[in-house]
């Protein structure tokens, strides 16, 4: 599952909604840019906000809602034609109890995950 937030256009959305073997936060800027910068940063911060999409750390990781990326992952099924289900769900849990063992949960329940900057 990976979570791709366009700095260019301020999207987001969420891609393989149904792989729970990884969660990732892709950061991409279509245009020419500063990579990891602290414009890109801002960038990210915005995008996030708008669509309430998490928010960034100071460290520089992300905290993602699990309530986001359940709508993020809805939204995304409904546009295939298809709807979540027990199944997802199940899965979407199974993921989120691996990532708390692992120390990726914040107190608030959020997923915390790296950013990664690409084009």
């Amino acid at each position: 599952m990976e979570l791709v937030v366009d700095l260019s256009t301020g999207a987001v959305d969420l891609h393989d909604g149904g792989a729970m073997g990884r969660f990732s936060l892709r950061a991409v800027r279509r245009e020419a840019g500063d990579g990891g910068g602290n414009g890109a940063l801002g960038a990210l911060a915005a995008a996030l906000s708008v669509h309430d999409a998490g928010t960034v750390e100071p460290n520089g990781d992300v905290a993602v809602p699990a309530a986001a990326v359940r709508r993020l992952a809805a939204e995304a099924a409904e546009a295939l034609g298809h709807s979540l289900d027990g199944e997802w769900e199940s899965g979407f849990a199974a993921m989120l109890e691996h990532a708390s063992t692992a120390g990726w949960i914040t107190g608030d329940g959020s997923i915390r995950v790296h950013v990664e900057w690409g084009d």
